[in-house]
């Protein structure tokens, strides 16, 4: 439970990556973030063009939804919108599933390690980027 949660943290902290502040808000193309993931499925899974469009709008889906709901905490006195551990698992299972049904069982497992990897260099206070 706690790599999934850490999982879904890192989606929300990598969606600063892509915000532009301006005025005192804060906001970001769901475009942009479901590219950047999707891009980062297809390196580490060696996607083909179908399984790219698929993971790309999955991941699309779930961009916008985020939006909505930052936009809606915005909306209600600012800041970030409050995530429920419970919630967010099941968000990342549902999310594990999907990908399963789109990548076989070599792409999901090559996606995860590379999850492990991101998430091991998170920890370890390289960020995002990589041990900078």
């Amino acid at each position: 439970m706690k790599k999934m949660i850490i999982t879904m943290m890192m989606a929300v902290v990598s969606l600063s990556s892509f915000a532009q502040f301006g005025g005192g808000q804060m906001s970001f193309k769901p475009e942009d973030m479901a590219t950047r993931r999707a891009e980062q499925v297809k390196e580490a899974a060696k996607t083909t063009d179908e399984q790219y469009k698929k993971v790309y709008d999955l991941f699309l889906k779930q961009a916008k939804d985020m939006d909505a709901k930052m936009k809606e905490a915005q909306s209600n006195g600012g800041g970030f919108p409050q995530f429920n551990p419970e919630d967010m698992q099941k968000q990342q299972e549902a999310l594990n599933k999907a990908l399963k049904e789109i990548l076989s069982e070599e792409q999901f497992q090559a996606y995860q390690k590379a999850q492990e990897e991101m998430m091991k260099r998170f920890q370890q206070g390289g960020g995002f980027g990589g041990g900078q």
